[in-house]
């Protein structure tokens, strides 16, 4: 995970944030990275969220509506690491327990309800303090629209918008190209990450949920599936979470 990483921007990073020359995965080209900059502010897909913990801060990713009437928004398990005993495993906190979660600008949004740091899960689910806004809109690319399960083995592109350091400052919104996605827990792309990206929401073009950055080196991200991630925080949880969603802009 990012916390075991060591990063070296590569090379093709310069020719992404110009748009000049795509990576290449294998023999198949990844479409020049979109030139999304600008801040994504609130608590939605894309924002910052800050915590006491070993990670200055993490990306938030999708929005959920609990059945317990509580609204629910993701990040990666392992930005947690530290907090309320929770290092490496499974961990679930009562309302009022959690470590507390803030936003870009340090106020209040929540507290953690969920993590899970086993591999190939590595996901977290923050319960918003009832007065937080939020939305359910990835900034720059828009969505979910819904979520994709799928197990495809043609290349896929795969979107997001994350905080990773120095990357995260030029071209928070960037993509990358997944040779298939045949794993149903986790899938591999060539792209561009760096520590601080953890957490964000990857969508496929069409704006479908796939999953959370999780991992890079190399040019190569790691991303955790969304949906075993989700089927194991309700079964803790004992809540059934509604993936909020949102056009693609």
């Amino acid at each position: 995970m990012f916390a075991r990483k060591t990063f070296v921007i590569p090379a093709a990073f310069v020719t992404l944030l110009v748009g000049a020359v795509p990576v290449q995965a294998q023999s198949t080209p990844v479409p020049a990275a979109p030139i999304g900059t600008g801040p994504c502010p609130g608590v939605r897909p894309g924002a910052i969220v800050r915590f006491h913990s070993y990670y200055d801060h993490c990306t938030l990713n999708f929005l959920f509506l609990g059945s317990d009437g509580s609204r629910y928004i993701g990040t990666a398990g392992h930005c947690i690491e530290g907090a309320g005993g929770f290092y490496y495993g499974e961990m679930a906190w009562a309302p009022g327990t959690g470590p507390e979660a803030r936003d870009d600008g340090g106020s209040r949004i929540g507290e953690f309800a969920y993590a899970i740091k086993s591999d190939p899960k590595d996901f977290s689910l923050i319960r918003l303090d009832p007065q937080v806004q939020a939305n359910a809109g990835m900034c720059w690319f828009g969505g979910p629209t819904a979520v994709n399960a799928d197990q495809p083995t043609q290349p896929v592109v795969l979107n997001w918008f994350g905080n990773g350091v120095v990357v995260g400052a030029v071209l928070p919104a960037r993509s990358a190209l997944a040779a298939g996605m045949p794993n149903p827990d986790y899938v591999f792309a060539q792209g561009v990450a760096t520590i601080y990206d953890s957490g964000s929401g990857v969508i496929s073009s069409d704006g479908r949920a796939v999953g959370v950055l999780v991992s890079a080196g190399d040019a190569v991200i790691g991303i955790s599936r969304l949906t075993p991630d989700v089927e194991r925080a309700q079964a803790i949880l004992g809540v059934n979470l509604l993936l909020q969603l949102a056009p693609i802009q």
